[in-house]
């Protein structure tokens, strides 16, 4: 009797940790994928000549970004496909290209929000700030410096 009773209680509880992990799932998937593309035109309230500059500027990081993603893509797909080689340094010198594409995915990001920055007015700027610092927390990247 007593194992019947076990076995319910651990059912049950198998059953909450499942709900909850499909719950966890679904609520963070809304914060996955690419970002809304007006998000930034709307925080900032841009308009006119700034609005047009920063969507042109917005589509040419989104298209390098996509291409530097699809070279990251693939170069994991070469270097997991290489553990049947014995060679150490195809190896190493696929992990260097793959450190060499990540530092332009940041650089390139760097420098799009450093142009976006600098057409802001001041009280944009604040507001740049803060979306990147929520992006960031979505993220899970670095958590940014406190002030």
């Amino acid at each position: 009797m007593k194992s019947i009773r076990f076995y319910k209680i651990l059912v049950l509880i198998l059953i909450v940790l499942n709900l909850s992990t499909v719950y966890f799932l679904y609520s963070g998937a809304k914060h996955h994928g690419p970002p809304d593309k007006n998000e930034l035109i709307n925080l900032l309230q841009l308009t006119g000549t700034k609005k047009i500059t920063i969507v042109a500027l917005q589509d040419q990081h989104f298209k390098k970004k996509h291409q530097l993603m699809q070279k990251s893509r693939n170069l994991h797909e070469e270097l997991f496909q290489s553990f049947n080689k014995t060679d150490t340094n195809t190896a190493h010198a696929i992990i260097n290209n793959i450190v060499e594409n990540q530092r332009e995915i940041e650089q390139m990001t760097f420098d799009y929000f450093q142009e976006v920055n600098s057409l802001c007015t001041p009280s944009q700027q604040v507001k740049l700030q803060k979306l990147l610092h929520e992006v960031l927390k979505r993220a899970g990247g670095p958590h940014p410096p406190r002030k």
